[in-house]
C-alpha cells in the first residue's frame, strides 16, 4: 500500500480502537497471517490488550483470524489478518460521513447566527443567546454576534482534503476488486480447463474400454442363442417323441 493509505488506515484504527492503537497497521500490513503473540510483543502490550483492540478491529470486519492448536501446549494460538478491502471500505464510509458533516457544519454557520463572549470565548446559539439576554452565563459580560469567516474557510479547506482523501480510497478499492474480479475469473478459467481434461480422459477411457465391452455384450448375445436353440431343440424332441408313442397305439 501507499504511504498516504497507511496514514489514512491508521486515522481509521484510532477511531475505531482509541489511542495508541494505530500501530497494528505497520505490523499486519506487513505480512499475511501474524500470530497474536507477535502482535503484543511489536506493540509491546499484553496479550488480553492486543486481543482487545483485534477484537473491536474484527467487529468492524477490519481484520479476520484462524486458529491452530500448538501440539506441545494443546491451546489455541490465533494468527491475525488485516482484510484490506473490508479496512478501505470501511474507511470510505468514515470519511463520507466526515464530508457530510463539515459540509453541515459550513451550512448551519452560514445561516443561522451565533454568538459569541469575548471573554471567555463560549459560543452560543441564537436561541440560548435569546434565553440570556444576550448575557454570559459564566462571566456576566455581554455577548457579541460571532462571525466565522475564518472558521468556514478552515471548514473548506477540510472539505478539500477529505475529497482528496476519497479519491485515493476508492481508486485503491477500484484496483483490489479487479484484481479480485481477474483472480476470480482466472480460477473459474482453471476450472473450467480441468472439467474439460477430465471429460477428455473419460472419453478417452471409454473409447478404450468400448472393444472390451462390445466383445462381451457379443459373447453374452451368443450364449442367450445358444441357450434359445438348445431350448428349442429340446422341446422339439420332447414333441416328437409324444408323436411316436401316439402311432404305436
Amino acid at each position: 500500500m501507499q504511504t498516504i493509505e497507511v496514514g489514512l488506515l491508521k486515522d481509521l484504527i484510532l477511531t475505531i480502537a482509541g489511542k495508541g492503537t494505530e500501530a497494528i497497521v505497520d505490523v499486519l500490513e506487513k505480512e499475511k497471517s501474524v500470530n497474536e503473540f507477535k502482535i503484543a510483543e511489536k506493540l509491546k502490550l499484553t496479550i488480553n490488550q492486543t486481543r482487545n483492540i483485534l477484537y473491536k478491529l474484527s467487529n468492524q470486519n477490519i481484520v479476520s483470524f484462524t486458529r491452530k492448536k500448538d501440539e506441545k501446549k494443546g491451546w489455541y494460538i490465533y494468527f491475525w489478518t488485516l482484510n484490506i478491502q473490508k479496512a478501505l471500505e470501511r474507511l470510505l464510509h468514515f470519511k463520507k460521513k466526515e464530508l457530510y458533516d463539515i459540509e453541515h457544519q459550513i451550512k448551519s454557520k452560514e445561516n443561522k447566527h451565533f454568538y459569541i463572549c469575548p471573554s471567555d470565548n463560549l459560543e452560543f446559539t441564537d436561541e440560548t443567546a435569546i434565553n440570556h439576554d444576550f448575557i454570559c452565563p459564566e462571566c456576566g459580560q455581554l455577548l457579541q454576534l460571532a462571525t466565522f469567516d475564518k472558521k468556514i474557510q478552515e471548514l473548506s479547506g477540510r472539505i478539500e482534503k477529505v475529497k482528496k482523501e476519497l479519491a485515493v480510497v476508492e481508486e485503491e478499492l477500484v484496483r483490489i476488486r479487479a484484481e479480485k474480479l481477474k483472480q476470480l475469473e482466472k480460477e473459474l478459467l482453471k476450472k473450467k480447463q480441468q472439467k474439460a481434461r477430465q471429460r477428455k480422459k473419460a472419453r478417452a477411457q471409454k473409447a478404450k474400454t468400448m472393444p472390451k465391452l462390445k466383445k462381451k455384450k457379443i459373447k453374452q448375445r451368443k450364449k442367450v442363442r445358444q441357450r434359445k436353440k438348445a431350448k428349442k431343440a429340446k422341446k422339439a424332441k420332447k414333441v416328437k417323441i409324444k408323436k411316436g408313442k401316439r402311432k404305436k397305439k
